[in-house]
């Protein structure tokens, strides 16, 4: 079977860990994070796309912004490098250099993660910000919600965190082919 390549924008990793403070369970971010870890969800092998960069952006975000602890940033951040070196594939976070312009966005941080994101050979993006990945060329299939972004590197789907883990709860490959035989249904 093919391995879901994923990368999770860093208001997954950032909501997950509020799901966690508030000790809530099995939110749609907390759900796609324990895919991550766990390297499969259900029959689909998962291998978590991750940076250098986006983990030291959210280090900097728990420790600095957030106030949380050091070493329990650090805890995390080395757990969610961890995930991805022991992921399908087992490939460690990429080292990528942002700013390509194979994409053009006008955050840097999400242009970054969109860079990780297609270097690594992502299938499926996710993120709570859906509509700062969006291009001119990107075609939007659920506003707000669900679009495929295209560049000469290949097709990545940008899918907010509820619409993913509803692919993955029913067992569906959620790569750009797959979204466009959906559509046409």
């Amino acid at each position: 079977m093919q391995t879901l390549n994923l990368c999770l924008d860093l208001n997954v990793w950032c909501a997950k860990f509020l799901a966690d403070e508030r000790r809530l369970s099995e939110t749609a971010n907390q759900a796609l994070a324990r895919i991550a870890r766990d390297g499969h969800c259900g029959d689909i092998p998962v291998q978590l796309i991750v940076s250098w960069g986006m983990l030291m952006r959210l280090r900097k975000v728990l420790a600095a912004d957030w106030g949380v602890p050091r070493p329990r940033a650090d805890a995390a951040v080395e757990a969610i490098a961890q995930y991805a070196r022991l992921g399908a594939k087992g490939t460690g976070p990429h080292l990528t250099l942002g700013g390509t312009g194979l994409l053009p966005l006008r955050d840097i941080e999400d242009a970054h993660v969109l860079d990780t994101a297609l270097a690594g050979r992502a299938h499926l993006l996710v993120t709570a910000n859906f509509d700062d990945f969006v291009t001119r060329k990107s075609l939007i299939v659920e506003p707000g919600r669900v679009g495929i972004a295209g560049t000469a590197a290949g097709e990545i789907v940008v899918a907010h965190a509820y619409r993913a883990i509803a692919w993955l709860r029913q067992g569906i490959f959620p790569d750009a082919p797959t979204i466009r035989r959906l559509l046409a249904n």
